[in-house]
């Protein structure tokens, strides 16, 4: 997804470097960073083995690859890469000190835009008394200040030390698409936003993909949250999933909680297909450092895999 970034980034590199003021630093602490934001799921996407489970609906064994975890992985994945694109940017601009500096405003530009002949970009910050607001814009050349039109727009309101506080970033996918600039891997979005916060822990983020009209798929919504030492907690939605028996597909809503180096737990409430009208069933699975079941129990069947006792201590995150 970081294809319609990336293709500013030539125009990044040929701008040439300097001096930052103690002043510049306080409009750049107001971006995000990708440490402030991204999912810090342990291992990675290959991390297991596909040999493992391929059907929710097997039975399932002490030691098998937790289809959980891998769930979890994908849905990290897919977090990180939705904002992957925008925070290489943002540590682009970090690196170049301001074109233009007036007493509340700083500007990164304009320089035209090698990658859509006859535009010119600048990324462009203001301050307020309360809060930074930002904004990466396009024109066609000479078309004067009226012609500048925005891809993204952020927002930060500092509370409490540096780079503490709450934002707001929303990449206008649909504005970007109808000014026929091509935008990658999000074509099929209207909007992808994101919220976070970083005043106080957990450190929470949440990131919105609205897809673009007239499909019928609904909005996919993620929500992180961290804590030092390593804990970290993914929530997401599978839906059309098959995970009880019966013909019928159902929504899956899944909370994984984990540790730095001993494994995790996740939560997975049921709804929709061959759960009766009205409730929910519910599944809770565990994993080791290794990505392997230690321990799951379904309110569906009587059998318990493996013991409660062996799940990592998450207690942390749930409140």
């Amino acid at each position: 997804m970081r294809t319609c970034w990336l293709l500013l980034l030539g125009c990044l590199a040929t701008a040439c470097g300097g001096n930052f003021s103690n002043d510049d630093l306080e409009f750049l602490n107001a971006l995000p960073t990708r440490e402030d934001l991204s999912s810090k799921l342990p291992g990675s996407s290959g991390a297991v083995s596909e040999g493992g489970l391929h059907q929710r609906s097997d039975a399932l064994a002490v030691g098998e690859p937790s289809q959980l975890y891998r769930d979890t992985r994908e849905a990290s994945d897919a977090f990180n890469s939705g904002m992957d694109g925008l925070l290489t940017l943002l540590e682009e601009i970090r690196k170049l000190p301001p074109t233009t500096r007036e007493p509340e405003v700083r500007v990164w530009g304009p320089w035209p835009d090698s990658n859509h002949p006859g535009h010119e970009v600048r990324f462009a910050m203001q301050r307020q008394p309360d809060r930074f607001n930002y904004v990466l814009q396009y024109r066609r050349e000479g078309s004067g200040e009226e012609g500048w039109w925005s891809a993204v727009e952020g927002a930060f309101q500092p509370d409490g030390g540096l780079r503490k506080g709450t934002g707001a970033v929303r990449l206008l996918v649909k504005e970007t698409k109808d000014h026929g600039f091509e935008v990658g891997g999000l074509a099929n979005l209207d909007l992808l936003e994101i919220v976070y916060q970083t005043r106080a822990l957990p450190i929470t983020v949440q990131m919105r993909f609205v897809p673009a009209l007239p499909q019928p798929a609904s909005e996919l919504l993620y929500a992180y949250r961290e804590i030092p030492g390593g804990l970290g907690e993914m929530g997401f939605l599978l839906a059309d999933t098959d995970i009880l028996p019966g013909t019928q597909k159902e929504d899956l809503a899944i909370i994984s909680r984990w540790t730095k180096d001993r494994g995790g737990v996740g939560i997975i409430a049921v709804t929709g297909g061959d759960v009766p009208a009205g409730f929910t069933a519910t599944q809770v699975e565990c994993w080791d450092a290794s990505f392997r079941i230690t321990y799951m129990k379904r309110s569906w069947e009587t059998a318990v895999v493996g013991s409660a006792s062996t799940c990592p201590d998450v207690s942390a995150l749930e409140q």
